[in-house]
């Protein structure tokens, strides 16, 4: 039996139910270059209210690029499925959040998860957990599981902190040849048309895509071997 964890090692985190603005379809993207040392109080507004606003942006998230969107937009949800059309409409996207307390709030995190989170996280995983009662309708699956993401990205984390919640993401597939994006450019390029913003931060990244883990049934399963090492943990 799961015991959920008290939100000790940080805030409660609900889903943002701010009034959306008003959006219409992007006729083209902007490529938002940013810093994160410290972060640019006005670029992450922007980035925040594109995100209220049904938006769907491309940002790095550690070791390669996602999509990212609100996670209760359905306009966003239609809008990240036709930019991954390889992609079974059926297998729910992950959620990135800024620390365990956020997740803890879509997934059913107990005193033993919690541990082996603290180990991986921040860093390269996806881990598939047992689904919390507030993820949203549009995630849920049969098996009753959400990919989440913590990522060794800090302005990544920033972003789903000022958000106030968790963030619908999907990584960016692979170019047509099988190399990875490495570059916010290059994103800009191949995707721009549905986005409404590229932030980047001028850095290349290795495009790897995350290890991930299956922990959904109280017993560690490595699903796919990614950036994240996995000696430690076995």
């Amino acid at each position: 039996m799961l015991t959920r964890l008290p939100q000790a090692d940080g805030p409660a985190y609900p889903l943002a139910k701010l009034p959306p603005a008003k959006y219409a379809p992007p006729t083209m993207s902007e490529h938002l270059y940013t810093y994160i040392d410290p972060p640019n109080a006005r670029h992450i507004e922007r980035i925040i209210d594109t995100l209220r606003g049904h938006g769907v942006i491309a940002m790095p998230a550690g070791s390669n690029w996602v999509f990212a969107a609100d996670p209760t937009s359905k306009k966003a949800l239609t809008r990240m499925q036709r930019l991954r059309p390889d992609r079974p409409t059926d297998r729910p996207f992950s959620l990135l959040c800024a620390n365990i307390a956020m997740a803890n709030t879509m997934a059913a995190v107990d005193s033993r998860l919690y541990k082996l989170l603290k180990r991986v996280w921040p860093g390269a995983y996806t881990i598939l957990l047992p689904a919390g009662r507030q993820l949203p309708r549009i995630l849920a699956t049969k098996r009753k599981v959400v990919g989440v993401r913590v990522p060794d990205s800090p302005l990544a984390l920033h972003i789903a902190e000022a958000f106030g919640g968790p963030i619908l993401i999907s990584s960016v597939p692979e170019q047509a040849d099988g190399s990875h994006f490495t570059l916010g450019f290059e994103v800009m390029e191949s995707f721009g048309h549905g986005l409404d913003m590229v932030v980047d931060l001028g850095e290349p990244l290795s495009g790897e895509e995350t290890t991930v883990l299956d922990l959904s049934e109280g017993e560690l399963d490595i699903i796919r071997q990614g950036a994240g090492p996995t000696d430690h943990l076995l």
